[in-house]
């Protein structure tokens, strides 16, 4: 995966890829030539790029985020399914590649389930450092958010605060295009934002939002990848639609949860107050339309393309958002996952059995990791043996 993002991420790279002339043909030239390791991920690198076809229409706010979940799903699991499963906490360095649709402009349309893209390069912002999580604005500024959790709050009179520190308005020219934000949280971290309409979204650790700097049109639109809680503000006349890669949620005004990891085969929505809409994007015209009641969960599966609906307590997927992790006969290798993106750690198991065991409990994740390893050991009767700062393995 690192051998293919430097290329991704690479300004250089993309304007070869897509605006070649004398100079760059050159210089990629004499890099193959000297670096005939690398040919092969070049190549690979050019084939992922290179799936999108140039046209000449501008996207509007909302087939703009729906382009942008169509490529980063197209990226992450072209790697993932090359790598194995410890790569996975590299995947946030692709964030860099939403800049091509938002920071860089792009002139993109959505026709007959086909994302054709034609790229307008100015300028491609560095990946945010390791495990900090990074705020990149409309107007290419990049803030660093060094907190384990940050808070952000978009104000009525325009201005930022970040972490109780103000920032002067996003300034950026008054066009037709949406200003998009996005918002990057690294594993070992989280975030806090209250959006220009009032929505609170509570964004979980491995996660991203994009989102417009002020909401303008008929809409409220947002772009998720990863876990997020909204408690969004109600506006009978301006709908809520959270975009992400397969599916897209409508609301007015409502309280839910949605864990939506590019890695994860099945994305979960659990409704704790009001009503959702949920369709799948592109939907055929005999896809129904999924409508939520509370304490409802429904689980998409990526594969199966179907939907399952059933009741559950909704504290067990809600409850992250105040530090509490709570699980009821749940599947170890479900949970080990959640402590392995708020730690920002790792664990691997002896026998892939020892995934299927069933533990139920409560427990606040501001506990120190070890701690947390031992309690979940004592729970489900098994060994968790640390092998490096933050490797762990399971054992029976």
């Amino acid at each position: 995966m690192e051998q293919l993002s430097k290329y991704i991420e690479d300004k250089n790279f993309i304007l070869w890829v897509f605006e070649p002339n004398e100079e760059l043909e050159l210089w990629w030239s004499q890099f193959e030539n000297n670096h005939p390791e690398e040919k092969r991920n070049i190549q690979l690198a050019r084939k992922v790029l290179l799936k999108f076809r140039t046209t000449n229409k501008t996207l509007t706010e909302n087939e703009k985020i729906v382009l942008f979940s169509r490529v980063l799903q197209q990226v992450e699991e072209s790697q993932y399914t090359r790598k194995t499963r410890r790569l996975v906490f590299g995947l946030l360095k692709y964030a860099a590649v939403a800049l091509l649709f938002f920071s860089i402009g792009a002139l993109l349309f959505y026709k007959q389930n086909q994302f054709n893209p034609q790229f307008l390069t100015q300028k491609l912002a560095e990946p945010a450092p390791e495990n900090v999580a990074k705020l990149i604005r409309a107007n290419g500024q990049d803030i660093l958010l060094k907190e384990n959790k940050s808070i952000l709050h978009y104000q009525a009179d325009g201005k930022l605060v970040v972490n109780n520190d103000t920032i002067c308005s996003d300034k950026v020219s008054k066009t037709t295009e949406i200003a998009m934000n996005q918002l990057i949280i690294p594993y070992g971290k989280t975030s806090e934002v209250m959006l220009a309409d009032g929505t609170k979204v509570f964004l979980n650790a491995g996660s991203r939002l994009v989102y417009p700097e002020n909401f303008t049109g008929k809409t409220r639109e947002v772009f998720l990848a990863g876990e997020a809680f909204f408690d969004v503000k109600h506006d009978q006349n301006h709908p809520f639609i959270v975009q992400l890669s397969d599916l897209r949620i409508k609301v007015l005004g409502t309280r839910f949860n949605i864990s939506a990891y590019p890695t994860d085969n099945v994305i979960e929505t659990v409704l704790a107050e009001g009503k959702v809409r949920m369709e799948k994007n592109n939907a055929g015209l005999f896809d129904k339309v999924i409508e939520m009641v509370p304490d409802q969960l429904a689980s998409f599966d990526r594969i199966t393309k179907e939907t399952n609906v059933r009741k559950v307590n909704t504290e067990n997927y809600t409850l992250w958002t105040t530090g509490i992790l709570k699980f009821e006969s749940t599947d170890l290798n479900r949970i080990t996952k959640r402590l392995e993106r708020f730690y920002n750690i790792r664990f691997e198991y002896s026998s892939s059995l020892l995934g299927g065991l069933r533990i139920s409990g409560k427990m606040e994740l501001k506990e120190d990791k070890d701690e947390i390893c031992d309690r979940i050991a004592r729970t489900a009767s098994v060994k968790i043996v640390k092998k490096g700062d933050n490797l762990y393995e399971v054992l029976r």
